[in-house]
């Protein structure tokens, strides 16, 4: 069974490389929403503390994982929120 949470994991980290690439190569993040990106990366970094604690390694590093790449949207929208005129 733990086989179906990592292949879960990296599922879940294969889902925000689209994202990511085409904010990187738009420079626009005007369609994306900052509240509900800040609400993933609080849900992440709790479910985060609560898989620590319950020390589930699938878990911990999928969470760790998602924390850093809900981080890197959080980064991205700041920079590109609104499309630069030029």
């Amino acid at each position: 069974m733990e086989l179906f949470g990592w292949i879960g994991f990296v599922l879940f980290q294969v889902f925000y490389i689209p994202q990511v690439v085409k904010v990187i190569r738009s420079q626009d993040a005007t369609g994306l929403s900052l509240p509900s990106w800040l609400i993933l990366w609080v849900a992440l970094l709790l479910y985060l503390v609560y898989s620590i604690y319950r020390r589930d390694p699938v878990f911990t590093v999928g969470n760790a994982a998602g924390l850093v790449q809900a981080s890197v949207m959080l980064f991205l929208i700041q920079r590109y929120g609104r499309r630069r005129q030029g």
